[in-house]
């Protein structure tokens, strides 16, 4: 009864409003349901009340006296500013949730001691962790200096790779290991990075300063003499002139780079740098062979104290640089901020210990649920996108069509970005050899060390069960920026969707929402991703993540070409995301609104809930603003103007359209 209640006090105020059952109207609305109310936590399944709130939450953002069919974003967003501040999005709104969610959960591991999550050595590590970085006070880079290992000599290479083992390499020579497919990593050598340079801040240099005792020239003639050595190596490390986009990366043995690369001893340098002894029939990768033969004899004669104070300030600035270090911008100690930011520098830097704890604390009683609808819809999607692709349209042939239909079978999702089928034994094991202490420094680099120690570990293993493990997920580095964890994604790599925490939450997804809700952007969402896989950027990996040249041959026919074409109307478009968006809302409406009156009766709905993605959305390096890209990705679907019955050349009607696969 409380149900029908509420039910039908929000009816109410849906007709009250007047305009907004014009915008929304909700008489004949699809309330069907995914899940069964055994499904659910709570009774009944994909109640009304949730749904009529979710819909008068929409209409807050709204702004219905607007045309729709001159600017949707507009139409379906125009009060978003004046709910939200500037720079806030659906997404980035999501990520501060989990952030507060975290703070609250160690907030009350502090103040109760005889909670249950005590008792499991994780979950101390943890508040040990977020302890010590509550306490930080007044930065002191020097901290970090004086937490390396002390090593014999004054060789850049021995230096180096003692920084390699903490994730930074990116001058002098790179050593690093990185997934080369669905299945495996590889060691990988490069020259220096070119493309990134050192600014010499004063709080580095004074870092210096003190770690050296005073024995420095001042900052002015250190910057310039690191500016010198700059330049240096950017004249071997850079290509000549027109061979930039040769490929010269190869496999070796490490006896062949050793005879190809005698002036570095090889066998030692991994040795330091990732602790195991490799054997001289050892495969790895190497770039660009005769610039590192330059570098690292030039390297070997010149200034080994320059190059040691070189490599210190090269990876002071990368710590500073690794999104959320808290000591970038460093708050007021044990303030809400400080717990914030502490919270998001530890979600970086501990990626897999602090999923964990959310998956135990918040987001496993809903995981059952969750996966029965979007394991689902995904499978609907990926049956429509097999059905799309065989009509083949573009004329592809036989062969290519095989190989990108096998891609789109090969997909896979993960919800939470978490190993599959593993036990809290499983988490326990991972962190039992992770160090974690009182100081903030200590404890920074120690995570970072676990991480990379266990990359490398992961890359030599011959465990076949535990690189299953591994690569059912993408375990994350401390330096991937926070679009990854807010929002789903595709990992060429590994043929994965990954659907983050901050996702699976409202506005934009709930299990028990109805179709024109669910599929308005979960569909479009996954769509989206699903067509990330063939776009211009990603399709050249197959389903195990190897390199083809699928692309090669797509440039020689001539309706790919078209297609393409069409859509990169100038020269600032994101064409990858185009393509994604274009085809993914194409894959969504052909797979859930192809019936005229589904759209007559939840065609609003559905496009409005699907705006919600992009509401507040600013522009990145990646991404068009939120309202080009919505606007643009609609305009293409003759469905939307049925809906909104948009008159012939008006903007969301255009005379012209573009499509893709």
């Amino acid at each position: 009864m409380r149900h029908l209640w509420a039910h039908c006090l929000l009816l109410l105020l849906l007709v009250s409003q007047g305009q907004g059952v014009k915008a929304l109207p909700t008489a004949h609305l699809n309330q069907s349901c995914r899940l069964t109310a055994a499904e659910t936590a709570t009774e009944p399944a994909c109640s009304a009340e949730l749904n009529l709130r979710h819909i008068q939450l929409l209409k807050r953002y709204m702004r219905p006296e607007l045309d729709a069919c001159q600017d949707f974003y507009a139409y379906a967003c125009g009060n978003w500013r004046s709910v939200h501040k500037m720079g806030e999005s659906a997404m980035s709104l999501s990520g501060a949730r989990i952030d507060q969610r975290y703070v609250e959960l160690f907030e009350r591991l502090l103040h109760v001691p005889r909670s249950t999550e005590h008792s499991l050595p994780l979950y101390g590590k943890l508040l040990r962790y977020y302890h010590s970085c509550r306490a930080l006070g007044k930065p002191r880079l020097r901290r970090y200096l004086e937490q390396l290992p002390h090593i014999g000599g004054n060789h850049w290479a021995d230096l180096l790779a003692v920084l390699g083992r903490y994730g930074y390499h990116e001058h002098y020579v790179k050593i690093e290991v990185s997934q080369h497919n669905a299945s495996q990593h590889m060691i990988v050598v490069m020259p220096h990075n070119y493309y990134l340079n050192l600014s010499l801040s004063g709080s580095i240099y004074n870092a210096l300063r003190r770690h050296t005792h005073g024995q420095l020239p001042s900052l002015k003639q250190l910057s310039e003499q690191f500016k010198q050595l700059e330049q240096t190596l950017q004249e071997m490390a850079q290509p000549p002139n027109g061979s930039s986009d040769e490929e010269t990366v190869s496999t070796y043995t490490l006896e062949q780079l050793q005879q190809e690369l005698p002036d570095l001893n090889w066998t030692h340098v991994l040795h330091l740098q990732l602790g195991a002894i490799y054997p001289g029939s050892y495969q790895l990768l190497a770039d660009d062979l005769p610039a590192l033969r330059q570098l690292i004899s030039y390297l070997n004669r010149a200034d080994a104290r320059l190059l040691q104070l070189y490599s210190w300030a090269r990876f002071l600035q990368h710590l500073m640089q690794l999104p959320h270090n808290p000591l970038s911008n460093p708050q007021p100690s044990f303030s809400a901020g400080s717990a914030t930011s502490c919270v998001q520098h530890m979600r970086k830097t501990l990626y897999l210990a602090m999923n964990f704890a959310y998956e135990r604390n918040y987001y496993g009683k809903q995981r059952q649920a969750d996966e029965h609808v979007i394991f689902g819809v995904f499978a609907e999607l990926k049956q429509q996108f097999a059905q799309q692709l065989r009509l083949n349209v573009l004329g592809l042939n036989a062969t290519l069509l095989d190989a990108l239909l096998d891609k789109v079978q090969g997909l896979r999702i993960n919800v939470g970005n978490l190993p599959r089928n593993v036990s809290d034994q499983f988490y326990e094991e991972c962190v039992q050899h992770w160090r974690v202490g009182n100081d903030f420094y200590e404890n920074h680099l120690n995570s970072l060390l676990h991480y990379y120690d266990h990359l490398a570990e992961l890359e030599r293993t011959e465990d076949a069960a535990m690189r299953q493990v591994w690569f059912s997920f993408n375990h994350h580095g401390p330096e991937l920026l926070d679009n990854i964890d807010a929002t789903p994604y595709f990992y060429c790599l590994g043929s994965i969707i990954i659907m983050p925490y901050a996702y699976m939450q409202l506005p934009l997804y709930e299990s028990q929402f109805w179709p024109a809700l669910l599929y308005g952007d979960l569909a479009n969402t996954l769509g989206h991703e699903m067509l990330h896989s063939i776009d211009t950027y990603f399709v050249d990996y197959d389903a195990q993540g190897e390199m083809r040249d699928y692309s090669d041959q797509l440039v020689l026919n001539k309706n790919y070409l078209k297609a393409v074409n069409c859509l990169n109307d100038s020269e600032h478009v994101m064409l990858n995301e185009r393509i994604a968006d274009i085809s993914g809302t194409r894959l969504a409406l052909n797979t859930y609104m192809k019936d005229p009156l589904e759209r007559r009766h939840n065609g609003r709905l559905y496009f409005v809930q699907f705006a919600q993605f992009f509401c507040g959305e600013e522009a990145d390096i990646y991404h068009d603003t939120g309202s080009k890209r919505l606007n643009y990705a609609l305009a293409q679907m003759p469905e939307f103007a049925e809906v909104f019955n948009c008159a012939p050349g008006t903007p969301m009607n255009p005379v012209s359209r573009c499509s893709f696969w």
